[in-house]
Parts: structure tokens; C-alpha cells; sequence
């Protein structure tokens, strides 16, 4: 049996599912437990101790790793329009057409009407839209694993994109190897919770009177490519497009993530910080890109990936598409300086229990504690942002900060 199952352990299970799926005796199951997350229980009546949950556990197998160097590339679409509606350089979409125009599928996280976050599948260049973009919070699974090895069956082209954890349960649920398999992994900070993204949309929507039924957690078109949660946006049931500058409430879910305190626990101890990847292609921003004498002097502001070619199936697939792209490599110790999770698992706040029990019982505490009220970062910001969105402005700003250095 897995070995959370033993131990009781949260760290010991990152919520893919592989166990659940591999099973043929449907003796494991999957409960949300009182954080929002994702954990296997075993009816042992219909376990026949086969095994199998063991092999395909992420956090318990021996990790996949490709054995070449990756190559290091930033790399930026062509397409303008893929562009603009992407997080950063597009590089998921313009990989995601390609197989498409073969006559593949691909399998990514969407939101469901009820604004949950699950992977689905998509056949066709406008379904993409659902997949493109980042989402802080946990992608459900569900059966996800065998309808990919159906299709691969059935000798269809499949590009799957997920966390490395997920991209690693796929793997080892698959148990061998499909020359039509493609996988990205995602340089990955960790998975917040989703019940407390829920909590934090059904206050938005208590706010703002109305239904979300779609949220860009990161907006180009509210001040242009960003990691901060200020820029992002949603479209509520009326269909319109609202987007959510300076917003407290998704400010203090941004800041509870990225200070480590609304994350899975097994995100702490993350098996998958290396930059020896379990995919053929890992997709990341590349933040900072303007420091380093590249073709992107002039368009870094639109966003750029960072993309780490792991394999000689990768190596094959971005010969394919390449020709759509600018691209320049870059140096692997700069790569991971400036994406630290290629390094390093994500540490664990200091107030993280203390979190979940002011997100789920003292909303108004947790708003409070993690975008607290400060009318100096207010006018910074504002001031910051109409600077971004100036292109002259912008450029006396950067000319004056080189100079300064």
C-alpha cells in the first residue's frame, strides 16, 4: 500500500490521483480534506495488496528524470494576439496548436462553470483558450490518466501539461513509454489551497453582486506581463470583464502563496526542484530577461517563457515549432537564480496552520494580515503602474535604474 496510507503523513501524498486510477479493485478513493486537498483513503475489504498504488506514487517511486542536460532557451511567440493573451511568451499555446494541427489533443487545467479547477481535454485551437494562463490552485485529476492512455492507444498525438508531479503520476501510471506522448512540467511554486480559493471568490462575488464564471490570475491587459496578483481579472455570468487592480482581497490569497502559508504540504518537500526535469519541455517565465543582452530588449514588457528542453522528444518537438518563435539561450546558473523552485522546494510560512483557520473562520483577519491597509504602498503602486503603462515614462524609469546601479 502507499505509503501515506502508513503514515498518516500530508507530505507523503501530492494529490495526483495515479493511485486511484491504477487500481482495478476501485478500492482507494479521494477526499477533500479540511484544508481543500486531495487525499487517498483505502478500503483494505477490497484491497488485494496488488501493489501498483506504490509504483505509481510520485512521492514514493523512484523519480523520472531525463539524463540529458536540458537546454535553456527564453523564448517569445511570433503571434501577437497568442501573445498578448498569454502569461508570459505564449510558448504552451504555440506548442498546444502544433499538436492540434497534427490531429492531437491536449490535456491542461481549466475552470469549470462552477469555477473549480480540474484538467481536461481539448481537441480543437479554440478550446485552448480555456488552458492558456496561470492558476494558483490545484488542478482536480479525476480520471484524467486513462483517458490519456486511451487516446495514446489509439495512437492519437497527446501533449500533456501540468505540475511535475502530475506529469511524473502520468508517467509511471502509464508504466511505459508512447512515442506520442509530449509532456510539459511547469516550474512550479506550489499548490495553494482551493478551498480557500473559493473562499476568497465567493467574497469577491458577495462584493461585486454577481456570479464568476472565469478568473485570469495574471492579466496583460491590466498592466502588461506581471507576477503580481494586482493584475489580474474576471468575467462574471453577465459576461462582462472586470479587472481587479489593487484588489485586497486577491492580494492577501497572492501574498498567503507566495510566503508559503496556503500550500500542500508536500509541496514543502518537493522531490521535482532539480533541473534535471521529468518532462520533455518545462515552461516557465523569465523573469528579469531584461538584465541579460538578448533579442528581447525591446519586447520583455509583452512577457517571455523560459523553456528547458529535457529530452530528444523535446528537442524534436521545438525543431517543429521554433520557426514561430523568437528564441536565445541562456545560461543554466541565471535560469536558477531567477527561478528558484529549479533549485529549491518553496518554504513553509511561519504562520501556516494560523492561516487556514483565518481564511476559512476570520476572513476579514486573513484580508487584513496579508494585504494590510497602507495608503504609502497604494500611491506606490498606482504611481508604478501608470509608469508601466506609459512606454515613455517606462523607459526613462529603467534608464534612470541602470544608471543608478
Amino acid at each position: 500500500m502507499i505509503k501515506y496510507h502508513h503514515t498518516n503523513e500530508p507530505k507523503d501524498c501530492c494529490g495526483c490521483r495515479a493511485c486511484e486510477q491504477i487500481c482495478s479493485r476501485h478500492a482507494i478513493t479521494m477526499q477533500e480534506n479540511a484544508e481543500g486537498y486531495y487525499y487517498p483513503v483505502i478500503d483494505e475489504s477490497s484491497c488485494v495488496d496488488c501493489g501498483l498504488c506504490e509504483k505509481v506514487c510520485p512521492m514514493q517511486a523512484n523519480q523520472i528524470e531525463n539524463t540529458n542536460q536540458p537546454i535553456f532557451l527564453a523564448a517569445q511567440t511570433k503571434d501577437k494576439n497568442i501573445l498578448k493573451k498569454s502569461s508570459s511568451g505564449g510558448m504552451f499555446t504555440q506548442i498546444a496548436i502544433h499538436t492540434i494541427q497534427q490531429g492531437g489533443v491536449v490535456y491542461g487545467a481549466a475552470f469549470s462553470e462552477s469555477m473549480e479547477l480540474r484538467h481536461i481535454r481539448i481537441d480543437n485551437i479554440e478550446g485552448l483558450s480555456q488552458l492558456r494562463g496561470s492558476k494558483y490552485v490545484q488542478s482536480n485529476m479525476s480520471n484524467i490518466y486513462s483517458m490519456v492512455k486511451e487516446d495514446l492507444q489509439r495512437l492519437t498525438k497527446v501533449y500533456f501539461v501540468g505540475t511535475p508531479c502530475q506529469v511524473c503520476g502520468l508517467k509511471l501510471f502509464l508504466r511505459k513509454e508512447y512515442t506520442n506522448l509530449f509532456t510539459s512540467d511547469l516550474v512550479c511554486h506550489g499548490v495553494p489551497s482551493r478551498k480557500i480559493f473559493r473562499t476568497v471568490r465567493e467574497h469577491l462575488e458577495k462584493k461585486g453582486n454577481m456570479q464568476m464564471t472565469k478568473y485570469s490570475f495574471r492579466d496583460k491587459h491590466v498592466g502588461g506581463w506581471s507576477s503580481s496578483s494586482s493584475s489580474s481579472s474576471y468575467k462574471s455570468i453577465s459576461k462582462k470583464q472586470k479587472y481587479l487592480v489593487k484588489d485586497r482581497q486577491m492580494d492577501a490569497y497572492y501574498h498567503a502563496f507566495i510566503s508559503g502559508n496556503i500550500m500542500r504540504y508536500s509541496c514543502y518537500e518537493c522531490p521535482f526542484t532539480s533541473p534535471n526535469r521529468v518532462s520533455d519541455i518545462t515552461l516557465a517565465d523569465c523573469w528579469n530577461i531584461q538584465e541579460l543582452d538578448t533579442k528581447f530588449k525591446e519586447t520583455y514588457r509583452e512577457g517571455v517563457s523560459l523553456i528547458l528542453i529535457n529530452s530528444e522528444r523535446g528537442k524534436a518537438l521545438w525543431n517543429e515549432i521554433k520557426d514561430h518563435t523568437v528564441f536565445d539561450h541562456i545560461g543554466k546558473d541565471w535560469a536558477m537564480k531567477n527561478n528558484p523552485q529549479l533549485a529549491s522546494a518553496s518554504h513553509k510560512g511561519n504562520m501556516r496552520e494560523r492561516t487556514y483557520d483565518m481564511a476559512l473562520n476570520d476572513y476579514p483577519l486573513f484580508v487584513d494580515t496579508f494585504a494590510p491597509k497602507s495608503l504609502k504602498k497604494t500611491l506606490k503602486f498606482y504611481l508604478a503602474y501608470y509608469i508601466r503603462n506609459n512606454a515613455a515614462l517606462y523607459s526613462i524609469a529603467q534608464h534612470t535604474k541602470r544608471l543608478l546601479k
